[in-house]
């Protein structure tokens, strides 16, 4: 593992540490990667540009992704997908075995179950053993680290194909965001939710993205409220948001510079749109932003 970038926040890209890990997989445990990073590796917020995966196996802690704080002890699972910004807290108070996926290594399955807007992941949760499946997780990580460590490169078939297992499986009892469960229209938000991942900077508009996706206004609203609570404006509007919190907090750029790149008109525009959805102005946001709980 190799960082590059500058502070505040570091991106970080896959760098294999063996010729197994050339395949795209690495599994280590955090004190394994204590050792080997030193602790100035876990001060700065960083931008993985992989998917890391990890279960507590002792201890306590905390670890925050995109402006959410989990709490973490033995059975809790933390996951970190390409782009989002994770915040380290003190890693000397818990032990974990961590998983790097190279976003290549995921099949047709685990790809398309991971599309939609990053602000409906679920980063952190405790494994609940009465749920079917949860008990799965433990077995899939040890056996894909026994492979990791035992076997050569010819291992790639079998460590791809483990990843991706665990991959469905936690996708598959990941609780729900909280909020309103998905009644209807489920295939319709999944699609605007890709939609507006690809297009938050362009547009705001719910007639663009209806327009685009060939379905009325309506339905794309109606289908939204259902599945999230939202508006479709107000799911849109909280994409951009997150997007603006990352670039204040982790970025020296203007907010000039930043209101040009996520599509506004100019600084006015931007600061008004802002500050009545946060409270505060960007500035004071960039000032004082601490990260919630979940």
């Amino acid at each position: 593992m190799v960082i590059s970038g500058q502070a505040p926040v570091r991106a970080i890209r896959y760098s294999p540490s063996s010729d197994t890990a050339r395949h795209g997989v690495e599994v280590m445990t955090l004190r394994s990667l204590r050792e080997r990073m030193g602790p100035g590796e876990f001060t700065a917020p960083q931008c993985p540009r992989f998917h890391l995966i990890a279960l507590v196996t002792e201890g306590h802690g905390t670890h925050a992704v995109d402006f959410r704080s989990g709490e973490l002890h033995p059975g809790t699972v933390w996951w970190v997908r390409p782009g989002q910004v994770q915040q380290w807290g003190n890693v000397y108070d818990y032990e974990a075995t961590i998983v790097l996926l190279e976003d290549g290594v995921l099949g047709p399955i685990a790809r398309s179950s991971l599309t939609g807007s990053p602000m409906r992941w679920r980063c952190c949760w405790h494994l609940d053993e009465n749920q079917s499946g949860s008990n799965l997780v433990a077995p899939l990580i040890a056996h894909l680290s026994t492979v990791f460590d035992q076997s050569g490169p010819g291992a790639a078939p079998l460590l791809r194909h483990l990843a991706n297992t665990l991959l469905i499986t936690l996708l598959d009892i990941a609780p729900p965001d909280p909020g309103p469960a998905p009644t209807i229209g489920s295939s319709t938000v999944d699609t605007f939710a890709q939609a507006v991942e690809d297009g938050f900077t362009r547009t705001r508009s719910v007639s663009d993205y209806a327009r685009e996706l060939g379905y009325s206004e309506k339905t794309v609203t109606r289908a939204v409220r259902a599945a999230t609570g939202l508006t479709a404006k107000q799911f849109i509007d909280e994409r951009v948001i997150l997007e603006c919190k990352r670039l204040l907090s982790h970025t020296e750029r203007t907010t000039g510079s930043i209101a040009d790149d996520l599509g506004f008109s100019d600084v006015s525009n931007f600061t008004k749109f802002f500050a009545a959805r946060t409270g505060m102005s960007p500035t004071e946001f960039r000032r004082s932003a601490r990260p919630p709980r979940w």
